[in-house]
């Protein structure tokens, strides 16, 4: 099974990447909602609606980051949707929007393979059938970031089944897919580089989250947990919260060193355009959600 890696972090649907809604101008906020309905348009526009109930605000920093960095134009217009029948809503179209939107398909559809064969979900047998030919198409087009993708769950499940206590290790395999999904979208972008390293340290920052706010979780269901292997957990002999306790200034200590990695890379990438929404994002809305995670957001309210 892989589904600490499939169903709750690649999926990116845990709402990890998301900006500091309070701290954006109005043409800011309404430029990062813009992307967000330029995805979902995207995805319905190509594949059909059903698909489109897979997007999350995780994507719209996907494609701000490389529209910022590649110098993407944007090209921005007022419509209606399904959901919106009534008021236009700000739709941006450029084509790190459409990339952005594949990734969420790509991503979406090792989910529902995993729900359908790991737990014979009914929802997930149907979803399969349906986005079965969008799967076949999408790999086509991205055939070198699927194979990545499907030869690091190969790898993961190993390391899993074999209750892998090595954190690093298994939480590269993440890293990696993430450092690719940035690298990839331009061969010819001059913050290749930049953008690979970016990845690779949010990945980790990712991974490691997850694995943080799942321990009661994969303790209760018996499912594979990094932490609880890395850090010896025995139920017999201490409590989940004396757990958190006692591993708790590590993990800290790891998540801050990446946010600060991050931070640091995105001070040296070339960001052409809506740099003051992508540095919302990584200076608060990431620490705000790492605060979330381990406790500390009370406190500073």
């Amino acid at each position: 099974m892989y589904r600490l890696f499939v169903c709750d972090i690649l999926m990116g649907m845990l709402g990890y990447v998301t900006c500091e809604n309070s701290e954006l101008k109005m043409r800011d906020f309404e430029i990062y909602n813009g992307y967000y309905c330029g995805i979902c348009k995207s995805i319905g526009r190509r594949y059909g609606q059903l698909p489109r109930m897979v997007l999350s605000y995780d994507a719209v920093f996907l494609a701000l980051i490389l529209a910022g960095s590649s110098n993407d134009e944007e090209k921005i217009s007022k419509e209606h949707c399904v959901m919106h029948h009534i008021k236009k809503k700000t739709i941006v179209r450029n084509d790190t929007v459409d990339y952005a939107a594949d990734i969420m398909l790509i991503l979406a559809w090792h989910k529902v393979l995993d729900d359908a064969e790991d737990e014979g979900k009914l929802y997930a047998k149907v979803t399969v059938k349906v986005m079965n030919r969008i799967y076949k198409k999408l790999r086509k087009a991205h055939s070198e970031f699927c194979n990545c993708i499907e030869e690091n769950l190969k790898e993961l499940n190993k390391l899993e089944q074999e209750k892998c206590n090595n954190l690093d290790k298994i939480s590269d395999l993440f890293a990696k897919v993430m450092s690719k999904i940035l690298s990839d979208y331009d061969a010819a972008a001059s913050s290749k580089r930049e953008l690979s390293r970016f990845g690779y340290d949010l990945g980790k920052w990712i991974y490691l989250m997850d694995a943080w706010e799942d321990i009661e979780e994969n303790i209760e269901s018996g499912a594979y947990n990094p932490l609880l292997y890395r850090f010896e957990f025995e139920e017999e002999n201490e409590s989940q919260e004396d757990f958190r306790k006692r591993i708790y200034d590590i993990v800290e200590r790891n998540l801050m060193i990446y946010l600060a990695e991050m931070a640091k890379t995105l001070d040296l990438l070339d960001v052409y355009r809506n740099s003051d929404i992508i540095e919302n994002v990584v200076y608060m809305g990431l620490l705000r959600r790492t605060e979330k995670a381990l406790g500390k957001e009370d406190i500073n309210e």
